[in-house]
């Protein structure tokens, strides 16, 4: 049958946006309920176009596979047969799983507007599992759990207005307390980029009075402010790339500064935990022993400043072969902590 055209009228709330995934939704579960709905009066209740409407029933029809038809009499749309499931979204016990996790991860962030926002992203997920779900969230607590580390609950406060500031290119302002100053110093930056690295929360942000990309601790951030003055984003940022160099958050930016192609000896229980996991972006790992028990790790670095705690925290697992410079950190650090004990 053919469907009707729809009215070329835009409703008085068609400035209203709405996604897609959240509309079609709507959709199924008015013409699931029966109700015999047209364009116009779809259009009415979810606060779009008609003609949005008719695009997103000629997608859930031809693109789903929903057995959808147009009733000439009752003037509206109706499943030709029971739609049990809705296609877009089919979630497993793995998936259960997943989800239970990430309820987990939200404990630090309780009480802030971003856990509100990552509850309703939750709540929306859940409105599109088919049927109804039965899961006892305690036999889950008792076979799984996550440990939350490194997150602060005065990080989480900033994240709402840092999320703001980022998503509007707006400046912010801030008194920062760097690990080596006396005392906080006002900073006013353009922030690009908010990510988690090494269990800490950290901004990265284009410095104008330094005329580079920095990273700063949300923890050591107090007194933010988001402006009022926009600023234009960096097309060619990439996070990834920021801290690339690096071997965690301490970043070298612009490129000029030297690499240093760094080499380690591990051996035991080290050797076999440093070649299960991704440390940097360059690693290569090679084994000394046929069965792993002894390792060479090699990576690509423009900094030692983190490397040589990372290799501390092995002890006596860990050698450095190079480079020099590396060796000498690393041996620097070593007589001071002897001199201390």
């Amino acid at each position: 049958m053919l469907m009707p055209r729809a009215s070329s009228r835009t409703t008085s709330r068609s400035g209203v946006s709405r996604p897609a995934l959240w509309r079609v939704m709507e959709i199924h579960k008015i013409i699931r309920a029966g109700r015999h709905p047209n364009c116009s009066t779809l259009a009415a209740e979810i606060e779009v176009t008609p003609k949005t409407i008719q695009r997103d029933i000629s997608f859930m029809r031809d693109q789903l596979g929903l057995p959808l038809e147009y009733d000439g009499i009752k003037h509206g749309y109706f499943y030709t047969q029971e739609v049990h499931e809705f296609p877009m979204l089919h979630l497993s016990r793995n998936d259960l799983v997943a989800l239970f996790l990430a309820r987990h991860a939200l404990d630090p962030l309780r009480g802030t507007r971003l856990e509100r926002m990552l509850m309703e992203s939750f709540r929306k997920i859940a409105d599109a599992c088919p049927g109804e779900i039965s899961l006892e969230w305690h036999e889950l607590d008792e076979a799984f759990s996550v440990k939350a580390s490194g997150v602060l609950p005065a990080d989480v406060t900033l994240f709402g207005d840092l999320l703001d500031a980022v998503r509007a290119c707006r400046e912010v302002a801030f008194d920062y307390h760097k690990l080596t100053g006396s005392k906080p110093e006002r900073r006013v930056v353009r922030p690009h980029h908010v990510g988690q690295i090494e269990h800490g929360w950290y901004l990265i942000a284009h410095d104008p009075a330094r005329g580079a990309m920095r990273t700063f601790a949300l923890q050591r951030i107090s007194g933010l402010e988001v402006l009022k003055t926009k600023f234009e984003r960096d097309p060619g940022f990439n996070a990834r790339d920021h801290l690339g160099g690096g071997f965690g958050v301490w970043s070298y930016a612009g490129g000029k500064t030297p690499k240093h192609e760094v080499h380690i000896r591990f051996e035991g229980y080290a050797a076999r935990i440093v070649a299960e996991r991704q440390w940097h972006p360059t690693q290569a790992i090679r084994k000394l022993k046929p069965d792993g028990s002894v390792i060479e790790f090699q990576a690509d670095l423009a900094g030692l400043e983190e490397i040589t705690r990372w290799i501390l925290s092995w002890g006596a697992k860990a050698e450095v072969l190079g480079p020099p410079e590396l060796r000498r950190r690393v041996r620097a650090e070593l007589e001071k902590m002897t001199a201390r004990a």
